[in-house]
């Protein structure tokens, strides 16, 4: 497993905010990594005109990036570590000048607040949306006042590569947390809803608990290369069948993620996104939305041409 070496932390100096860069600083201390904050003043596209009536002139840029400055120095101290931090202001757009920032320092994780001061009341902001899917990096998105160890982490595996860097991941987070740790498969009914037939019932009545057995067997399968760090942590290995098990809690990772109160999901993100994501959102934008809990999201890892 590769070591966290460097941190970028996204700062609006919002609550939300606040408790990530928390989880950013408590993860820097205990991986020894570098930790950067970064805030983004926003300039709109349009210069707004003052109203005749209004008694003051609008802030300037000089004048916004000073204040930046100023919360910062009431912000780093009350957070534990936050005084080590590099902090960094950029000015522009949210979104751009954190992918930019990404791509320039090359972090190992950017943390960020799930939502921002505008979106509180959405599951997940515009911003932290384009993160998981742009920035070339692992991303956390932290909930609100989730800013402490985490108890239950759930590692969701698709047996890719890129699940078993996921798993990794997961399992480096729980053993320094002393958190439960879940290994989770989600599959779907093999009829996709249907009826069975007569004679599938009568022949296989046991058909569902012989195929989550069959699904589990293959999970230990899956984690062998990681056996002593899964056995320390006493991992638990579950087979979810999407839209079965889930009744009244979602469907999928959102349901497993509600029923087992996990507060930390880990989960692998694809490399590109299509013309479906951008009306429903990838499974990485769906889950930080409709679960409520803390998301780690891995990208595939770049191989060299």
């Amino acid at each position: 497993m590769d070591r966290i070496k460097t941190i970028l932390a996204a700062v609006d100096f919002s609550t939300c905010s606040s408790d990530a860069f928390r989880q950013a600083a408590r993860m820097a201390v205990w991986q020894n990594a570098a930790l950067h904050a970064l805030h983004v003043v926003n300039i709109p596209m349009y210069r707004p005109v003052p109203h005749p009536f209004v008694p003051f002139d609008l802030p300037t840029q000089e004048q916004l990036v000073h204040d930046a400055h100023r919360h910062w120095e009431n912000f780093a101290p009350a957070c534990e570590g936050g005084t080590k931090a590099r902090f960094t202001v950029a000015i522009g757009n949210p979104r751009d000048e954190i992918l930019r920032a990404v791509q320039a320092l090359k972090p190992d994780l950017l943390v960020m607040g799930a939502t921002s001061v505008l979106d509180r009341r959405r599951g997940i902001g515009a911003i932290a949306a384009a993160c998981v899917r742009r920035a070339e990096t692992k991303v956390l998105l932290v909930r609100e006042e989730r800013s402490g160890p985490f108890k239950d982490i759930a590692a969701f595996v698709d047996f890719s590569e890129t699940s078993q860097d996921a798993l990794a991941q997961a399992v480096r987070v729980a053993a320094q947390d002393g958190a439960a740790l879940h290994v989770v498969h989600i599959y779907d009914n093999p009829w996709r809803g249907a009826p069975r037939t007569g004679v599938i019932a009568a022949n296989m009545p046991d058909f569902d608990a012989q195929l989550q057995q069959s699904v589990e067997r293959r999970l230990r399968e899956f984690c062998e290369p990681l056996a002593h760090e899964m056995n320390a942590l006493k991992a638990r290995y579950h087979g979810f069948q999407h839209g079965e098990h889930a009744e009244g809690y979602g469907s999928g990772i959102a349901g497993f993620i509600t029923r087992f109160g996990v507060d930390l999901a880990v989960l692998g993100v694809r490399s590109t996104w299509n013309a479906r994501d951008f009306f429903m959102g990838s499974t990485a934008e769906r889950v930080c939305r409709d679960a409520d809990c803390s998301i780690l999201t891995i990208r595939p890892v770049s191989k060299p041409q």
